[in-house]
């Protein structure tokens, strides 16, 4: 039967806190995770997410016309549907004394083209160095973000493209990872926490959905990009966050999440025809909260829910964009079985009041304890809400969608649902898909 856990991201987070020996004794791990599918995607039109006279784009393309919806279906080999494909090296040396010394270089690969993932990092998913004490753990480096474990503490799938938990969990790209991070981790009996802080996570002084060699000082990249996270003397992509997870029994765990990035008046815009159209408003802070929950019956039947809200401040108008999330689920095995369900919503409060509300089933059929079969079927509703145009520049028109379109327009968020497929905006997202899954 697999672990209910995430992958290796929640193992690695517990390892190094472990107590060592007297005898100093080093040792290298090689593992990862792969995960490919056969799988059809089919989007409807859904409507333009910018409304209103819109000026040309550079080709003679209208701004609407570049961000209409089209109805579209596809059949596509596709990596990461149920557990994110990814490889890895940690290394461990025993001090003694309760001290370890530790390193991980983790990255992801696309297995239908080869090519890594993470906007091309060879060790895009982590890359630190650890001092493990008797009093806790320090990390330097590239890690995930203290309220992504938040999540995955609880979601009872693995965080790839099929998990609604991560509907809401990443709604912005450094709610998962931060670049220059540095964290502190404490464990003791069923609790495990961390702080951590960060002079840069990843911001540039303009962002927008520009990634790779798109991105330049002019239209500015996505949150996150592989540039974006040197240290500057000002605040732009400042980065606290804190995690704390209870485990009340093997079978019962509660968590909460906390996180902020400052932006420092960051602008961000439409990026659309290799230009970007900037917006009046001007990126302040992010901040964000979720709690979750997690309990497995006698039986083995598990059920999880967890809960965040978020809100975008602007420097340039009190119309914040604020946020909200839920997401529950439930695993039952049989045997060599394990069939799942899922469903979320995530919301904005204000902005367009646009959501999106997903739904999953899904089954595995387990060959080994390294190696299953699964399929899923998943559908997500975007309600584009209604125009959101107070306080934007008035070439924009206005602004409709829920959160997953808007995040992923604006460049807060880099992958869009189902591993790239995305949806439109008013429109549906339907994912049927089947592949097997290895680790190692």
């Amino acid at each position: 039967m697999q672990k209910s856990v995430l992958t290796t991201a929640v193992t690695l987070a517990l390892a190094s806190l472990a107590a060592g020996t007297a005898f100093a004794q080093s040792s290298l791990t090689i593992y990862g995770n792969a995960d490919i599918s056969l799988d059809n995607v089919h989007k409807s039109a859904g409507v333009p997410l910018l409304n209103g006279t819109l000026p040309a784009l550079p080709g003679g393309v209208s701004a609407a016309a570049a961000t209409q919806g089209t109805s579209s279906t596809v059949t596509r080999v596709s990596p990461s549907a149920t557990s994110q494909t990814s490889f890895g090296f940690r290394g461990v040396e025993d001090l003694g004394g309760g001290m370890k010394a530790s390193f991980v270089l983790e990255g992801q690969l696309s297995h239908d083209t080869g090519g890594l993932s993470q906007d091309g990092r060879i060790f895009g998913r982590q890359s630190y160095v650890g001092l493990t004490t008797p009093f806790g753990e320090l990390r330097l480096g590239r890690q995930y973000a203290p309220i992504f474990y938040s999540t995955a503490f609880v979601t009872g799938e693995r965080f790839g493209a099929t998990d609604l938990f991560i509907e809401g969990g990443a709604t912005n790209n450094l709610q998962v990872r931060w670049d220059n991070q540095i964290s502190y981790w404490v464990q003791s009996g069923g609790f495990t926490g961390s702080v951590a802080y960060s002079p840069n996570a990843g911001s540039l002084s303009t962002v927008s959905a520009a990634r790779g060699a798109q991105v330049s000082s002019s239209v500015g990249g996505i949150l996150g990009a592989a540039s974006s996270g040197t240290e500057a003397a000002n605040n732009t992509g400042r980065a606290l966050g804190a995690f704390a997870n209870y485990a009340f029994s093997k079978d019962f765990n509660v968590t909460l999440g906390l996180h902020r990035n400052l932006f420092g008046g960051a602008a961000f815009g439409i990026y659309s025809g290799g230009s970007l159209i900037a917006s009046n408003y001007k990126l302040e802070r992010y901040d964000a909260a979720n709690i979750g929950a997690k309990y497995t019956f006698g039986n083995g039947i598990m059920v999880d829910g967890a809960f965040g809200q978020g809100r975008y401040d602007f420097t340039t108008s009190d119309n914040h964009m604020r946020l909200r999330f839920f997401a529950v689920g439930t695993r039952i095995p049989v045997g060599q079985w394990t069939f799942s369900a899922q469903a979320s919503q995530i919301k904005f409060a204000n902005f367009t009041k646009g959501k999106d509300t997903g739904v999953m089933l899904g089954t595995e059929y387990a060959l080994s304890k390294r190696t299953a079969l699964f399929a899923r079927a998943v559908q997500i509703r975007d309600d584009e809400g209604q125009r959101a145009d107070a306080g934007l520049n008035p070439a924009l028109g206005g602004i409709a969608g829920g959160p997953d379109v808007i995040a992923t327009t604006f460049g807060f968020r880099e992958t869009p649902l189902f591993a790239g497929a995305g949806i439109n905006p008013g429109g549906t997202s339907r994912y049927i898909g089947a592949g097997i899954r290895h680790s190692f």
